[in-house]
């Protein structure tokens, strides 16, 4: 689920009768840029970096990124075809208007398991909206430690709760609480390096930045990971 922008831009510009005048739209757009800068900050993206973007869809979240650095040559993955393909990709291009290129983006289909992308290929791996999805975390993670290059990171950006939900009505997925994330990071072996707040909606919802690495597991252990990933 890409929502994080939406969720922004909605609620910037709604007001109480639901029109927007030009001063506030020039506010919103404003603040927008300003996230966005956050995020390009926090990611700190140079042009030797290889970076791979687990759970693509569309490219709604990874195309204004590509648009930043539009020599560079990113991965996209998903488990959808249907929704992660040339042809959505090249739209969304189109679209955010054209300063990246389809070319510049390498589409790998994988499983809820593994992400089928080769091992040790990508020194920034980056999460966006997709943790709460994932139904085989434990895997998917140790897959992600098995792509990235040593001393890799992986950034998560996620939609997070104050209050724990059964399930959210637009995403269909229950949202975790910041402490639930930590604990799955914890239990997995994962360091939090860095963290961030991005936005916050004032009410249930919050969106968090965080620049991870993976702890150095023993070989067996390593291999015991890489195993179930396979």
């Amino acid at each position: 689920m890409k929502t994080f922008l939406t969720i922004l831009f909605l609620t910037l510009l709604t007001v109480s009768n639901g029109q927007t005048d030009h001063s506030q739209r020039k506010s919103a757009d404003s603040i927008i840029a300003e996230r966005q800068n956050l995020l390009f900050n926090f990611l700190n993206i140079s042009l030797q970096d290889k970076v791979a973007d687990i759970g693509t869809g569309d490219g709604f979240n990874l195309i204004p990124i590509a648009n930043r650095y539009p020599t560079l040559t990113f991965t996209a993955e998903d488990i959808d075809s249907k929704y992660c393909n040339k042809e959505l990709l090249a739209k969304r291009i189109k679209k955010s208007g054209d300063i990246t290129k389809i070319e510049n983006i390498n589409i790998q289909i994988g499983t809820e398991k593994t992400t089928n992308l080769p091992t040790n290929s990508f020194n920034k791996v980056l999460l966006f909206d997709v943790v709460h999805e994932m139904t085989f975390k434990p895997e998917m993670l140790a897959d992600i430690k098995r792509i990235l290059t040593k001393g890799g990171n992986m950034y998560i950006q996620e939609i997070l709760v104050h209050k724990k939900v059964k399930k959210d009505k637009v995403c269909n997925y229950p949202y975790l609480t910041g402490d639930a994330l930590k604990v799955l990071l914890q239990d997995n072996k994962i360091t939090i390096n860095k963290e961030q707040m991005f936005f916050d909606t004032g009410h249930n919802k919050y969106i968090k930045l965080f620049e991870c690495s993976f702890m150095n597991y023993p070989d067996a252990l390593h291999r015991y990971w890489q195993k179930r990933a396979d």
